[in-house]
């Protein structure tokens, strides 16, 4: 109990200097933008994209977007060309019938959550080390303790700043789109800012792993955009591995990367979303680990 008293301190001690020195500020600045801009933008596309498609079928002309879209979505054909590009039954299952508006959110949520994740916490650690603040830490708790304590402390940023995303989300639908209740998207919102939350997990662990090794936060930045394409690239480079080995078993090995488990939590059932969960937090522990053991066989 105590160690876990002292992890908690050593979290909130992270957000309360995130705080101080503004950087929440800039943590929250992201992620809003994130989430503005892109409902933004794609809300104009949807119009722009209405717009044209009445003029094809002669349809007439109205200011109000959203309205086609909503009715396109519910379509046979357009549902039977989603689940041909999903590939996944069980997916399309679960969001068939959602709005198309929470569902353009949740995708740039979570194609946006591992470079803010590592943009976030990528210097964390190694700015640490540099200055030798650490140090002053180290003097009441333990190494493994602080590590678990920062990771827990920038979970708590992070989860803060894609709740007042989703926020942020909502209220450009409510006053771009019509036919929208003022609050029948927001569950779904922050329910999408969970998921995205959850998904940050693996990346947050990740990001604090790497930040570990190094004592130079803009080298460490650097490297975590490097494992970021190195994540990306990884189920190719694991299918042309496969081809050259004839190894099938190969493909077993995309578990160790976060997207693997990324269409678990587009799922509704408790289930697939456990265990999705439980699969990227421990990756996110493995990959913090890591870096914990490079950093415990070494002088902070």
């Amino acid at each position: 109990m105590k160690s876990l008293f002292r992890i908690g301190q050593v979290a909130i001690a992270e957000c309360a200097g995130a705080v101080r020195s503004r950087r929440v500020l800039v943590i929250l600045a992201l992620y809003l933008l994130m989430a503005v801009f892109c409902m933004m933008w794609t809300i104009t596309i949807l119009g722009k994209m209405e717009a044209e498609l009445s003029k094809m079928l002669q349809l007439p002309e109205t200011e109000e977007t959203g309205i086609v879209s909503a009715t396109l979505w519910k379509s046979t054909p357009f549902q039977a060309m989603v689940r041909s590009g999903l590939k996944n039954d069980l997916v399309y299952n679960d969001i068939e019938g959602r709005h198309p508006v929470e569902l353009i959110y949740a995708w740039f949520a979570f194609m946006c959550a591992p470079l803010l994740a590592m943009l976030v916490a990528g210097n964390r650690v190694a700015d640490d080390l540099k200055s030798g603040a650490v140090r002053y830490a180290l003097v009441r708790v333990t190494r493994l303790e602080w590590t678990l304590g920062k990771y827990c402390g920038q979970v708590m940023l992070v989860a803060f700043a894609l709740a007042v995303s989703a926020l942020g989300a909502w209220v450009v639908a409510v006053f771009r789109l019509s036919g929208i209740g003022m609050f029948e998207l927001l569950p779904a919102m922050f329910d999408w800012g969970f998921r995205a939350g959850m998904y940050a997990l693996a990346w947050l662990g990740l990001a604090l792993g790497v930040s570990h090794v190094t004592r130079s936060g803009s080298r460490a930045s650097a490297l975590c955009l490097l494992a970021i394409a190195l994540c990306a690239g990884w189920p190719g480079i694991l299918k042309l591995l496969s081809g050259w080995l004839d190894c099938q078993w190969l493909d077993h090995f995309d578990a160790i990367v976060p997207s693997s488990a990324a269409l678990s939590l587009w799922r509704r059932s408790f289930a697939p979303l456990f265990t999705g969960g439980a699969h990227l937090l421990t990756l996110g522990l493995t990959y913090l680990m890591l870096g914990h053991l490079v950093f415990s066989r070494r002088d902070a």
